[in-house]
Order: structure tokens, then C-alpha cells, then sequence
């Protein structure tokens, strides 16, 4: 079967066991931060979202620039969870990262839209934040309207 490319190692006996616990554990990190990354590309229209391949090279890439670690290190489980645990708030913040970007980009794409779709579009974005402040707690509304106030510099 390696021969004609079914699979990519024979797994010894001995060691199948520890060999498929790792696996499993490995793809299952790797699966649900791969989920995190395709969610945070599905915000609005969704225009910009990665399939869960795309997600599966962003990783990737993420680990490849991580220094002391080797293309050749994806491939073993351990070193690839152990990464994954040591930079776990890394990681966290290139999700939260990517979602923001996300929210802005199809924030632009609707006021720049032009003709009446940019004004309803706008207007809609006011609206929205508008309602969404008058059911937030007043701390969490301050800060929003802090944030607001700064990036337009007011």
C-alpha cells in the first residue's frame, strides 16, 4: 500500500498503540483550531473564508515560522502538539486577528459599495450599532463608545 501511495508509513506493532493516541490527539487540536480559523472567515457574507484545507497551510505556515522548528517536525504528533500548547494564545490571538479583519473588511465593502447600496449599507451599519449599543451593559457600552470615539478620533 506505501508503494502505490495509500499511506505514508508502515506502523510497527509494538508501537501502533501510542503511534494512533498521538495521532488522534494531534488531529484533534489540529482539527478544531482549523475550525476556529474557517468560523472567523464566515462572519457576515462570509467573502473572505478559508476552506479547511487553506486552514490546515495556515497552520502549517504559522509553524514553519516558529524558530528552532523544521518543515520536517509538522509530521511528528508530539512536536506538533507540544507547539500547539506552548503557543495556544498565539494562536488564540491570530483567530481573534483574522475574525477582526474579517468584520472590517465586510464593514468597507458595504459603505465604499457606492450608489444607494454604500448609503442603506452605512445606514445600516449605524443602525446596528445603535441597537447593539442600547442592550449592552453600560461598561462594556462605554468602552465601546471610547473605542468608537478614538479610532474617529473625536
Amino acid at each position: 500500500m506505501k508503494a502505490v501511495g495509500v499511506i505514508e508509513n508502515e506502523i510497527d506493532w509494538k508501537g501502533a498503540r501510542s503511534y494512533f493516541f498521538w495521532r488522534l490527539r494531534r488531529k484533534l487540536a489540529e482539527f478544531d483550531l482549523r475550525k476556529k480559523i474557517t468560523d472567523a472567515g464566515n462572519v457576515g457574507r462570509g467573502t473572505t473564508a478559508l476552506s479547511p484545507l487553506d486552514a490546515s497551510k495556515f497552520i502549517q505556515q504559522l509553524f514553519n515560522e516558529t524558530s528552532g522548528l523544521s518543515p520536517e517536525m509538522w509530521n511528528d504528533d508530539k512536536k506538533m502538539l507540544a507547539w500547539m500548547a506552548e503557543k495556544n494564545e498565539f494562536l488564540e490571538q491570530k483567530v481573534v486577528e483574522l475574525t477582526k479583519a474579517n468584520v472590517a473588511q465586510e464593514v468597507f465593502e458595504v459603505m465604499v459599495a457606492g450608489g444607494n447600496t454604500g448609503l442603506i449599507g452605512s445606514a445600516g451599519i449605524v443602525d446596528g450599532i445603535t441597537r447593539a449599543i442600547s442592550v449592552l451593559p453600560s461598561e462594556e457600552r462605554e468602552k465601546l463608545k471610547k473605542s468608537i470615539m478614538d479610532a474617529l478620533q473625536l
